[in-house]
């Protein structure tokens, strides 16, 4: 039932993407986003979101003996993130009478408040040895502690439970793609692979997108 659900979402996704950018389920699309060197307008690489490339990722097995980092990018791509979000998050995925008009870059990093590069490095460190965030409060590894963990745990929220796409024109039709809740198909393990890799995947010094306003 859970394979069963996963694969029709994704079968839905496709179809709701080819809707959102004009073309067929089995092409490419570009939109503009910051490229590799951060300037504005430079179009975002092809995203080849066929039914083959969903597939292949779907039945991708889990890395044996994976580390957080490279469980997050599986499940990142096993689970169809990327059709919304772009690769490794980088957004610039049209989304039709979106407010924002693209899906925004997944950088979590500005979102949770860690603006210097050593504290994003110090976040991932404790990630990456399987400590849970909660319990570092009497000896936080990062200043402003208590704000990060805020925007942490209204990551892990918009992850479980969802976000609809804000309405650029309200008389329109709603954005056909929305953030689903993954509550029922993801660990609390599973979503802090999912953020530690968005924070190592996605550079800090550019402005970032959140979940809960991707819509994606």
């Amino acid at each position: 039932m859970r394979r069963g659900r996963i694969a029709s979402y994704l079968a839905m996704l496709v179809l709701a993407l080819a809707a959102c950018t004009g073309g067929s389920p089995g092409g490419s699309s570009q939109s503009p986003s910051p490229g590799p060197s951060g300037t504005p307008g430079t179009p975002a690489p092809a995203l080849h979101n066929s039914p083959e490339s969903v597939v292949k990722y779907w039945l991708e097995p889990a890395p044996a003996a994976a580390g957080v980092l490279e469980r997050g990018k599986w499940l990142f791509r096993q689970k169809g993130c990327f059709l919304c979000h772009g690769p490794e998050g980088q957004g610039g995925v049209p989304n039709r009478n979106y407010i924002k008009d693209t899906i925004p870059r997944l950088a979590l990093a500005e979102q949770m408040k860690l603006f210097e590069p050593e504290d994003v490095r110090a976040i991932l460190e404790q990630m990456k040895r399987g400590m849970h965030l909660d319990t570092l409060a009497d000896s936080p590894p990062v200043p402003q502690f208590n704000v990060v963990l805020a925007q942490y745990h209204s990551i892990q929220d918009v992850i479980r439970k969802g976000n609809p796409a804000g309405k650029k024109d309200p008389k329109g039709p709603a954005p056909p793609l929305n953030m689903p809740s993954w509550g029922r198909e993801l660990s609390d393990a599973d979503i802090d692979a999912l953020i530690a890799y968005l924070l190592s995947a996605v550079p800090g010094e550019e402005p970032r997108g959140m979940p809960g306003t991707s819509g994606g």
